[in-house]
């Protein structure tokens, strides 16, 4: 069950230092956007606008890029991210480079301000305990995950799998494909840099993970990696990699992980006693090989993205995290293993 900070339906709540929040109150969230790092607060922000609430401070340290959103979606622009004033918002989306980001969303929830720090949640165990310390100690919530999560081919499969019609589990697999040669030149690099952006093994292993965390959940004790360079050897981290896993059960399940590839795919295969379940993202009867669904599906339903909103929304509204934090931070911590397992050469225990 999601972990629950405040009553969802009081009329006003005190929290932080003082901040009342009467989002409760409202179905229209008011959000700013801190960090255009990625490309994906570009997407939040339409499907939010769309949807009727409002992106009410936007924030860059990158001049033309932040006039560009500020002028493309009519969002005023504050000059630091503390100056976004917290009694003003019901919540925060920060996308900003990490580590710095990780400093930008416990400013937030120490303001009292649910917080959605989009993926990877971190990529060092000394940065994962500061954000995780923080969620502890001020009770203010957090949300960090892929949008994968949200996926409708996810959550298909999992109410299918909660019926038991696969029997028992023999293993399981998933894929996160994605092209990196953006990530080879400014001002991508930092997300190939594993000390920073956490290189191919976090930042786009977390989606195949993710996906398997909602299929089969997140006890995972021991991890494998094996990675390399196939095609950007140019690369401060890899282009390819493989994740070997096993549940606290004994579940054996992969991740692979090419990112060495023009285009991107992702997908889960679930083998079970009685049925071999299996689907692709975004879902179509025929597909290119970069992923383009050449039916009629729509990327932000089926990428997750406006499910993602939608949680964020929720937990703006009613305090309770979308994901639990255990998970959360199990799962960072089992990306934080497979690169070190991928740098020892020898599996790695999750603790």
């Amino acid at each position: 069950m999601p972990l629950s900070f405040q009553a969802a339906h009081s009329s006003e709540l005190t929290f932080g230092a003082g901040k009342k929040y009467i989002g409760a109150r409202r179905s229209l969230m008011n959000i700013a956007v801190v960090g255009l790092a990625y490309s994906h607060p570009y997407t939040y922000t339409q499907i939010l606008q769309r949807t009727g609430h409002t992106i009410t401070h936007v924030w860059d340290d990158v001049p033309d890029r932040l006039k560009e959103f500020s002028e493309k979606f009519g969002v005023p622009v504050v000059s630091s991210p503390g100056e976004v004033p917290a009694d003003e918002i019901d919540g925060v989306i920060c996308t900003h480079r990490l580590p710095e980001r990780i400093d930008d969303a416990v400013m937030f929830l120490e303001n009292g301000v649910p917080t959605y720090t989009s993926k990877p949640a971190a990529t060092s165990l000394d940065h994962l305990e500061k954000i995780t310390s923080a969620v502890r100690r001020t009770g203010t919530p957090w949300f960090s995950t892929s949008v994968l999560r949200y996926a409708p081919a996810v959550l298909g499969l999992k109410s299918y799998l909660d019926k038991g019609k696969a029997g028992t589990l023999i293993q399981v697999r998933a894929t996160s494909c994605h092209y990196i040669s953006h990530y080879m030149q400014e001002p991508g690099i930092w997300q190939d840099d594993p000390e920073r952006g956490g290189g191919s093994i976090i930042n786009m292993g977390i989606h195949g993970l993710e996906m398997l965390s909602v299929l089969v959940g997140p006890r995972i004790r021991r991890v494998w990696c094996q990675a390399g360079k196939r095609f950007h050897k140019e690369s401060l981290s890899e282009d390819a990699a493989v994740i070997g896993l096993e549940w606290e059960d004994g579940l054996p399940g992969m991740i692979e992980v090419p990112c060495g590839v023009k285009g991107e795919s992702f997908g889960v295969e679930v083998f079970g006693r009685e049925a071999i379940l299996k689907f692709s993202i975004p879902k179509a009867d025929i597909q290119e090989a970069s992923g383009a669904a050449l039916g009629d599906a729509d990327p932000w339903v089926e990428f997750g993205y406006a499910g993602t909103m939608a949680a964020l929304v929720e937990m703006c509204r009613t305090r309770t995290m979308p994901v639990p934090l255990e998970e959360t931070e199990r799962l960072a911590k089992v990306l934080i293993a497979a690169r070190e397992s991928a740098r020892t050469g020898g599996p790695v225990e999750v603790v």
